[in-house]
């Protein structure tokens, strides 16, 4: 969280959460996280934002297509579990930033891939950019906004 707060000369000491568990900004300063057993991410801005993290494994067909419809289906190859948690981690980023959670999955759909590391995600008629990253099995999503740098620090 440091790393990201550091270069917008943003500091945050407390990390209060709502009663559905939605991160409360702080003096202004918007956070959220994401966590797995091998890895924690983390990201502080002046705006609402959202970032997510997963490993990449399989999946059921059920979750598959409960997650990823037709449309978004025809959007890209490859292999399947890899598209899964592209298209998740991006939709999750997004509902993050809108304080919902998976509770608003099904509205939320991929509307364009950019290129391999960006696409578009829409909620309720809003278009979210969001910016991915992969390592060691794993994908990880942020937010971006036009002002944003992003800047991932992997370790």
């Amino acid at each position: 969280m440091a790393h990201s707060a550091r270069p917008l000369d943003l500091s945050i000491d407390v990390f209060n959460t709502d009663e559905k568990g939605a991160p409360l900004p702080a003096d202004g300063v918007y956070w959220s996280l994401s966590h797995k057993p091998d890895y924690v991410a983390g990201i502080a801005a002046r705006h609402p934002t959202g970032i997510d993290i997963e490993k990449i494994r399989p999946v059921g067909r059920r979750l598959f297509a409960k997650v990823i419809d037709e449309s978004e289906r025809k959007l890209l190859d490859g292999d399947p579990n890899f598209l899964f948690f592209r298209f998740w981690t991006a939709k999750e980023v997004v509902l993050k930033r809108m304080g919902i959670g998976l509770a608003g999955l099904s509205k939320c759909r991929v509307r364009r891939v950019i290129d391999d590391d960006q696409l578009v995600v829409d909620y309720q008629a809003t278009g979210f950019t969001v910016i991915q990253t992969f390592f060691n099995d794993h994908i990880a999503a942020v937010l971006k906004t036009a002002q944003d740098t992003i800047e991932w620090q992997l370790g």
